[in-house]
């Protein structure tokens, strides 16, 4: 009776000993960075998107313990480093992160790529709030005040700057709810743009916050109102346009996408990342010192806003008549 009672305890150790071994088995991660990761800023260093884009490349180094750097391949509105991304292999290691303006581009612009299919979207990192910048001398303070200049001056008496198609659009989008009409002038870059704001060569241009608040901090800019539903930290005396009578104006994304092909897996592992970082307060608190609102989309959910604002941009671009380049 002992050798048998000796043998169902060594039987149920066995048991129990295979039993546990898959369970407390670490799994392997979906994705765990083998090389340097890339994150493509498709626009000048120091701008809204660029500073960003180096907050998470600096966060994700230091979770993952791989280099990211962050790679500024500026032209074509965003197109040019939106499309090394759209040729890259599809393992995830090299991402864009692109603004709204990328959906307007599918419209606006000859790509050698199909913008709807070309990108896995992962997640919208942060909304940028956007204003109305304006230089110091301009007699006014809000929206309200630029239409009643521009309707004593007329139509298209005072100018507006766009550094690209998405700024263009979304300064005639404000412009429409406004009723007003102003001059386009268009330039090739943000910096160049908002310095000529701030010297008087153009009167006002739609902006990130991120972009404007040193120059607006210093005087040398001033904000005629900001996007959203409510006032930022960051501008607390600027009050939104829906405060001026004027509903209905969104903010933008930073939006991060890597290639498509890219496995599903491989995309979810990489958003549940980048949502740990972006839930953190220091990360947090680092985007609304830069007028920028934190992210965290689902892959899914932010999906299915680049779906939509592709969508929309190309009703709003038929019925303003902007032309393709």
């Amino acid at each position: 009776m002992n050798k048998k009672l000796a043998w169902i305890a060594t039987l149920t150790a066995t048991f129990f000993s295979v039993g546990v071994v898959p369970a407390v088995a670490e799994q392997k991660p979906a994705f765990r960075p083998s090389k340097q990761v890339t994150i493509i800023v498709p626009y000048s260093p120091g701008g809204g998107t660029d500073t960003v884009g180096r907050l998470l490349a600096k966060a994700l180094d230091e979770k993952w313990g791989q280099t990211v750097i962050v790679d500024n391949r500026t032209g074509g509105s965003g197109s040019i480093g939106a499309g090394f991304v759209a040729r890259a292999e599809p393992d995830g290691h090299m991402m864009v992160l692109a603004v709204t303006g990328i959906a307007i581009n599918a419209h606006l612009l000859k790509l050698p790529y199909d913008t709807l299919t070309a990108f896995a979207p992962i997640t919208a990192v942060a909304y940028p709030v956007s204003t109305l910048l304006a230089t110091p001398t301009l007699p006014v303070n809000d929206l309200r005040g630029l239409k009643q200049l521009v309707e004593k001056e007329g139509p298209e008496k005072r100018s507006f700057a766009s550094p690209d198609p998405g700024s263009r659009l979304a300064a005639e989008l404000i412009f429409e709810k406004a009723g007003i009409k102003l001059l386009n002038v268009p330039y090739k870059g943000a910096a160049s743009f908002v310095t000529d704001i701030a010297a008087g060569r153009v009167d006002v241009g739609i902006a990130s916050v991120t972009s404007g608040l040193s120059l607006i901090k210093a005087g040398k800019l001033k904000s005629l109102g900001i996007a959203g539903t409510k006032r930022i930290a960051a501008l607390p005396d600027t009050p939104t346009f829906a405060e001026q009578g004027f509903p209905g104006i969104e903010n933008n994304w930073y939006g991060l996408f890597t290639t498509a092909g890219t496995p599903p897996a491989v995309v979810e592992a990489i958003y549940k990342d980048i949502a740990e970082v972006i839930a953190r307060p220091d990360f947090q608190a680092k985007l609304v010192d830069h007028g920028a609102l934190p992210g965290g989309d689902t892959p899914a959910a932010f999906s299915a806003r680049f779906q939509r604002d592709i969508k929309e941009a190309g009703t709003a671009i038929a019925r303003l008549g902007m032309k393709a380049e």
